[in-house]
């Protein structure tokens, strides 16, 4: 007798549910494992790999389920490579068990149902791509947030949990800031290779903080997330505390939801803010325009060695950014050679504009695509007796008042008349006082702003450089 095999839908299956087809959309997907099969069994296939990877299912608005397929090497690379986030599949004759029954369910994603679905290649069960003609309802599910808003942790409250929070799990709505270049990494136990997307994400509560991507499935959807304009919702993401930067940054585990743009009112309010938001760190330099800082109070003396000691070295310590007064010779000052002394920023948004850029291009600045601000950005190197210091900026207002030019008249200058302004300051030994933005998560190095330059005296020097 031929078994009947009917439609569920996932608030309907129970622990005696037999025969019977799912429909719905994948919303999360687990990188594939492999394991010897000798220490799982004593049959015929004994000793040869095999694999297992789960999918979390979700047909309604309300309802997800997790389903778990095990088989041979080559039928799960096989379902790895042609079933990803995003599409509708048929599964159908899964084995029901109980979630709390198997103990691996504590690291599968959260679901909404009391069962889990399973199967494997030889006990008849199979998995298709759905091509039904409500295809396009199944999809739209994709938006739907696993959680409330309300169930979801500010960045700040995160950052501010410091250490002591390390390895806890929570829910987050942020907004992709920056996406940085994939990284190829060797496990050094296994040789295999394997990819690293690092995310920058922000909310209204804090500028940027790191999330590291390792599952293949989003290391390749990232490449569709698009800066400022990508929403997500992530459940189960790892709190990490990051020992060289030493500041928390995110992670996925094996139960992390991505849902990307959800559709939730709240989503919507953190776009606009992040439209809106001004400090963006797009360029080096952007977080050195501002003169913040009074330089009357920099009064601690460093010498080169000591700068980079704290910056990056022994001295480092958990503080952001520290201030210093340093006496050293301007060793590169190119006012009047290649190098690329001023840039620019939108007045509107803020937004720093590259060197290819003539206008900015941003949605909200289109009636006045042209409001442009240009600005003294001159990179400086320093060395004293304990070393160098490369590429520190002299920007905005502090460059102004060290020239006593204007940017604008500047630029008016003959090369001659640039020449003898750079030898007031080359080869001279001055007094620098700087702040210093050590490097982290959310910036890729060391910054050095320079507050305040004038020539130093002699006297001054003596009675106050330091031997180390």
């Amino acid at each position: 007798m031929t078994d009947v095999i009917v439609t569920k839908r996932i608030n309907q299956i129970s622990h005696d549910s037999r025969n019977f087809i799912i429909v719905g959309v994948i919303i999360a997907k687990s990188d594939p494992k492999f394991f010897d099969s000798a220490s799982f069994s004593s049959g015929n296939d004994s000793g040869s790999a095999r694999g297992v990877i789960t999918l979390t299912i979700r047909d309604s608005e309300r309802d997800t389920i997790n389903s778990t397929i095990w088989g041979s090497q080559f039928i799960i690379d096989s379902y790895d490579s042609q079933f990803h986030i995003g599409d509708v599949v048929t599964i159908t004759k899964a084995k029901v068990g109980p979630v709390g029954h198997d103990k691996s369910e504590q690291f599968k994603p959260t679901t909404t149902s009391a069962f889990s679905l399973s199967f494997a290649e030889q006990d008849g069960s199979r998995i298709k791509l759905y091509e039904g003609h409500d295809i396009d309802q199944f999809k739209r599910l994709l938006a739907v947030a696993p959680v409330p808003a309300a169930e979801t942790y500010p960045l700040a409250d995160i950052a501010s949990g410091g250490q002591s929070i390390s390895g806890r799990s929570v829910n987050v709505l942020v907004v992709v800031q920056n996406i940085r270049a994939r990284k190829q990494i060797v496990i050094a136990k296994t040789g295999k290779i394997k990819y690293l997307r690092e995310v920058i994400v922000m909310d209204a509560s804090h500028a940027g903080m790191s999330m590291k991507f390792w599952n293949h499935e989003y290391v390749e959807r990232i490449e569709k997330w698009i800066p400022l304009t990508t929403v997500l919702l992530i459940t189960d993401v790892r709190i990490e505390y990051n020992q060289y930067y030493k500041a928390i940054c995110l992670g996925m585990n094996s139960k992390t939801i991505v849902t990307e743009d959800p559709a939730i009112e709240e989503g919507d309010h953190l776009l606009v803010h992040a439209m809106k938001a001004t400090g963006q760190d797009s360029d080096m330099t952007s977080s050195l325009t501002s003169n913040a800082i009074d330089p009357n109070t920099i009064n601690s003396v460093m010498t080169i060695q000591q700068i980079l000691d704290r910056a990056e070295g022994d001295l480092k310590d958990d503080q952001e950014q520290f201030a210093a007064l340093c006496y050293a010779v301007i060793t590169k000052f190119d006012l009047d050679g290649y190098s690329r002394i001023t840039s620019r920023k939108c007045l509107n948004c803020k937004t720093m504009l590259r060197q290819s850029e003539e206008r900015c291009n941003r949605t909200e600045c289109l009636h006045n695509p042209y409001n442009i601000s240009v600005y003294f950005d001159i990179p400086v190197d320093m060395t004293d007796h304990t070393g160098t210091l490369s590429n520190c900026r002299l920007t905005s207002q502090a460059a102004e008042n060290t020239l006593n030019c204007k940017v604008e008249a500047f630029l008016k200058m003959s090369d001659l008349q640039k020449g003898k302004l750079k030898w007031r300051f080359l080869l001279e030994r001055c007094a620098l006082k700087f702040v210093i933005k050590r490097k982290s998560p959310i910036r890729f190095q060391t910054m050095v702003s320079i507050v305040e330059c004038v020539i130093a005296k002699p006297q001054e020097v003596e009675s106050k450089i330091k031997v180390y």
